[in-house]
């Protein structure tokens, strides 16, 4: 491993060179490449993450650039994993990236959810992340959700059998969002919710204790909360009910 590459990040005390060994021997799994999907997909690859799948069935749009940096005006009308996947290697070409042009849903999300020790959450729907959290506590596998929706978003880890799961507070388990060019986002909240987002997802692969909190943020007042989310016994993803 090219350590010099990653000097900033292992001088890190919680990092140190044992964390960017397990980093790279890693793999995650990105659904969503748009706003925080891609910023999530950049941020893990310039960290060295062994390899990361990405998936995604859009396209790109001129209303995505103003938030999606990974896509530029030549993009447009092309595939995002395509366009996705070629920036990502140009940043690291030491990671291996597979990309997946296909939209996450109840019948393929844990076929999808298997190809990572871990999942990150870029999409946009009720639907997506409710298949995503079901299917990542049958897997048992941690992921990181993300929402960010004006100025403010959420995150939260999602660690099956150890923190409350996405259920547990009443999250719809299905339907459709509604898209930002409806209900507005700016750009630095989408960085903002990202950059959280990664701290979470390099907290579990680093093996460091988490407590599933739901973080609360938002960069237009500024504010920052973090609001306990206790697993609830009667949720029926993760609790009795779920088991039943």
């Amino acid at each position: 491993m090219d350590f010099d590459r990653y000097l900033s990040q292992v001088a890190v005390p919680e990092v140190f060179p044992s964390g960017q060994k397990a980093i790279k021997s890693s793999s995650v799994v990105v659904v969503g490449v748009g706003g925080t999907g891609s910023t999530m997909a950049e941020m893990m690859v310039r960290m060295g993450v062994g390899r990361i799948t990405i998936v995604d069935d859009d396209i790109v749009e001129s209303s995505n650039l103003n938030r999606q940096a990974m896509y530029r005006e030549s993009d447009i009308g092309l595939k995002k994993v395509d366009v996705a996947k070629s920036e990502l290697l140009k940043i690291n070409s030491d990671v291996e990236v597979e990309a997946l042009d296909e939209r996450l849903t109840i019948y393929n999300a844990e076929d999808i959810i298997s190809y990572g020790k871990l999942t990150l959450d870029g999409t946009d729907n009720y639907s997506a992340r409710g298949a995503i959290n079901e299917s990542s506590f049958r897997l048992k596998k941690p992921w990181v959700f993300t929402a960010v929706e004006g100025t403010f978003g959420y995150a939260k880890a999602i660690i099956p059998g150890k923190t409350s799961c996405l259920s547990c507070f009443g999250y719809p388990q299905k339907g459709e969002g509604v898209s930002c060019t409806i209900q507005g986002v700016i750009p630095s909240a989408v960085r903002a919710v990202s950059s959280l987002a990664i701290t979470l997802a390099m907290k579990i692969l680093l093996g460091k204790e988490e407590s599933g909190d739901l973080i609360y943020l938002d960069v237009w007042k500024p504010m920052l909360e973090t609001l306990p989310i206790p697993r609830n016994d009667d949720c029926t993803v993760c609790g009795r009910k779920g088991a039943d």
